[in-house]
């Protein structure tokens, strides 16, 4: 069956799910598709699908944050439904925290002070409170994963300014920890 959501009543052939532009007669071999989401909703459109790939979550990973279903930020992302403002709100919020923060060598890193450099257990706190994984994480730093995977097994620490920078989202993310006013429904 086709998967593929296209524009209203364009003709698609049954297979491999190719739009094709003629109407003739292809319309005997093909299928004739409604849109599926009608996207009245345009103004949201995009909004979070670019923010959650900003903070690098997927749905479930949204879901999982939030408190609200996986059907529902599907919906929200897809446009097929208008977002709940708050939900927006609080990704909005992160979002920005992640663009502020975008790399270890990003201007709004905090300077390294006293703080001691972040050794495995720190570094697998913050991958939880942010909600990335190992790959996110060694691709955000620019680093190769073996280099990440060997701080992780204990066998060293990690650099003074990603420490700080890697501190630096985690807390983010526990000062914005659910949207407020949405209703959860997990």
């Amino acid at each position: 069956m086709i998967t593929a959501v296209l524009g209203p009543c364009q003709i698609v052939h049954k297979n491999g799910g190719h739009p094709c532009g003629k109407r003739g007669d292809e319309e005997r071999s093909a299928l004739i598709l409604p849109s599926v989401f009608p996207f009245r909703h345009r103004t949201r459109l995009g909004e979070v699908r670019r923010m959650l790939r900003e903070i690098g979550w997927g749905v479930r990973q949204a879901a999982r944050r939030s408190g609200v279903s996986r059907d529902r930020i599907t919906r929200w992302r897809d446009g097929a439904a208008p977002a709940d403002p708050a939900f927006v709100a609080w990704l909005t919020e992160l979002a920005r925290l992640h663009r502020r923060l975008s790399s270890p060598l990003a201007r709004a890193v905090p300077r390294a002070g006293n703080r001691p450099d972040l050794d495995a257990a720190g570094v697998t706190c913050a991958l939880i409170v942010i909600g990335w994984s190992e790959r996110q994480l060694a691709d955000r730093m620019g680093t190769h994963r073996t280099t990440l995977r060997r701080i992780l097994e204990g066998q060293g620490l990690l650099a003074s300014r990603e420490s700080r920078w890697l501190e630096a989202l985690a807390d983010g993310h526990r000062d914005l920890p659910r949207p407020a006013g949405v209703r959860a429904d997990i």
